[in-house]
């Protein structure tokens, strides 16, 4: 059961990716829709059906987001709750609500750099699924 809610995950997280890349590839130039299936489609399709989740079921460390933000904004309003109690940063918003709101933005931008790893390592997924494979076959000979 937990393998299958890997797969349908995996799968929610490079379609936004593979709608992406998919349309920049059969959109014509003046940007209607328009399905011709050539080999950067097939390669996208091939890597998005089957590479990705395998990929994914292989190396599950790549599930988890590497690039992680944290703005000043925060870092200075987390400093300022630690060490000034009575302090008032903001007559208009108090400093909860300052750094509530900076939390927010670094939430959002994390968000924002986990979808694009993902979609970097969907569309690329293939040719990282064989070096895995040469790799995992080099260790086990």
């Amino acid at each position: 059961m937990r393998l299958l809610g890997h797969l349908i995950a995996d799968y929610l997280w490079g379609l936004v990716g593979f709608i992406i890349i998919f349309y920049f590839i059969t959109a014509r130039p003046d940007g209607s829709f328009h399905l011709i299936w050539n080999l950067p489609n097939l390669y996208l399709t091939t890597s998005y059906i089957f590479a990705y989740p395998a990929l994914m079921a292989w190396v599950p460390g790549l599930r988890t987001g590497k690039l992680k933000t944290q703005s000043m904004a925060s870092h200075s309003s987390a400093a300022d709750l630690k060490y000034s109690q009575g302090n008032v940063t903001n007559p208009i918003a108090n400093k909860y609500d300052l750094n509530f709101r900076n939390n927010l933005r670094d939430d959002r931008m994390n968000f924002s750099f986990l979808l694009l790893e993902r979609t970097v390592l969907m569309a690329l997924a293939t040719p990282i699924l064989i070096l895995v494979a040469g790799i995992k076959g080099a260790q086990n000979f």
